[in-house]
């Protein structure tokens, strides 16, 4: 089999949107460039409602791509979701909640993985026709969805030790935050059944964040030999060509989701309309929770702009203008250990950040090394007005060199994760 080969099975790809879909993306794109010869399985119509067709301008025109149907169901618009789990989005009558539980139970006895398990089968014999017809002995598989990884579980029954598979976890499936309230027992103890199986079958395990790896090395001591840690990232190129956006007035973009899981920027608006009343604007690009947003809009704050979901570049442009971005997250029990995806572009940006989340964080941590942003809790107004204050007054302090975030160059990524196969190449010779 040819070594520098290799399949590499993404359900979340282009021209299907939102941050997720940027890891996979990049590690083609620089696979590629390394001089891989690249194969990717990926659905014929994409599985989110957003959608974002520039993107798929940066799929390298070398690379092999099988675009396979399924019975796979699209994500709804997380903005339009309800959880009877939280008072906000519950629904109002006691019928109407009971109801909803029930539609609960069902969707998760119908889905114990996710809505895209119906894709399964198809990427499977698909993937077994490529394998066989190109020789590729080296696998990638991505997950969100984590029924992707049902895939690998089947190859690897198959193959065994002709396929050396790499399992790459953009978050935590079984540590998910507030998995154990948002899924019924019977579905989240098939979820760790599953999980534990794909990472005893997998060649090597791959995590977003060193935190999600030590969680699972906590659980299964032997996975410490095979997992590795390779974050996200920025890429050079997104911002070739880019101009940035222009504004009249103080202004913080926000890029990523809101939601009673994630957070809500309630105490950040509070604080703003303390120190610059009817003269600064928040830009928020991306997806927000109906009950956050009616909220903000109830509660009077007409500067809050809600955008939703922009094309990567002109995301970029946004947060390129900005005098601050924003990082919002909520306060609970996994959040400290958390940081979205969009933080490495932001660190890129140059621009000061501000975050805001619970009172212990990682994510302050990682600003703090690299010097371009404050931290404050999200529940405390004057910390988080202070910290305003303190980054307009100190902008230059924020203009550090590009050395201090290199590490994170989806480049320099990509050959971590090529890596783990050569050493995978070696070890079966």
């Amino acid at each position: 089999m040819n070594k520098n080969k290799i399949l590499m099975i993404i359900n979340e790809f282009p021209p299907t949107g939102q941050s997720g879909v940027q890891r996979p993306l990049k590690f083609v794109k620089y696979a590629v460039k390394a001089g891989w010869e690249v194969h990717i399985i990926a659905p014929k119509k994409p599985v989110r409602k957003v959608v974002d067709y520039s993107l798929l301008q940066e799929i390298p025109k070398e690379a092999h791509i099988y675009r396979v149907a399924g019975l796979g169901i699209k994500t709804p618009d997380e903005s339009k979701m309800v959880n009877a789990h939280f008072a906000e989005t519950a629904p109002p009558s006691k019928i109407e909640r009971a109801f909803w539980r029930l539609a609960k139970l069902v969707n998760d006895f119908l889905f114990p993985y996710d809505k895209q398990i119906g894709w399964m089968p198809f990427a499977y014999y698909t993937a077994c026709k490529i394998i066989k017809k190109q020789q590729i002995r080296n696998i990638y598989i991505t997950a969100f969805p984590y029924s992707a990884f049902l895939v690998g579980l089947a190859l690897k029954k198959k193959y065994k030790d002709k396929i050396f598979w790499v399992a790459d976890y953009r978050d935590s499936w079984q540590f998910g935050i507030m998995i154990e309230k948002l899924v019924f027992p019977f579905r989240l103890k098939t979820i760790r059944k599953t999980d534990d199986k794909v990472l005893a079958t997998c060649d090597a395990a791959v995590f977003v964040t060193p935190e999600t790896q030590l969680e699972y090395i906590n659980k299964h001591s032997w996975l410490k030999e095979k997992s590795y840690y390779i974050p996200n990232g920025y890429d050079e190129d997104d911002f070739t060509g880019i101009t940035p956006k222009k504004f009249d007035k103080l202004t913080l973009v926000l890029m990523g989701k809101l939601t009673k899981v994630y957070g809500s920027p309630l105490n950040l608006l509070k604080a703003l309309e303390d120190c610059f009343p009817n003269n600064y604007q928040v830009i928020h690009i991306g997806n927000i929770d109906k009950a956050i947003l009616h909220n903000i809009k109830t509660s009077g704050y007409t500067s809050y702009n809600y955008l939703g979901y922009q094309k990567h570049s002109d995301a970029i442009a946004y947060s390129l203008g900005a005098d601050i971005n924003l990082i919002i997250l909520n306060e609970n029990s996994t959040a400290k250990y958390w940081y979205p995806g969009k933080l490495f572009e932001l660190l890129r940006c140059g621009k000061p950040i501000l975050a805001l989340g619970p009172q212990e964080s990682n994510l302050e941590k990682i600003l703090s090394a690299t010097k371009r942003g404050r931290y404050a809790y999200i529940n405390d107004k004057e910390q988080i007005k202070a910290q305003i204050e303190y980054i307009l007054k100190n902008p230059d302090q924020f203009d550090t060199s590009p050395e201090t975030i290199k590490q994170y160059s989806r480049e320099e990524l990509c050959k971590q994760l090529l890596a783990i196969y050569e050493k995978g190449q070696s070890s079966n010779s």
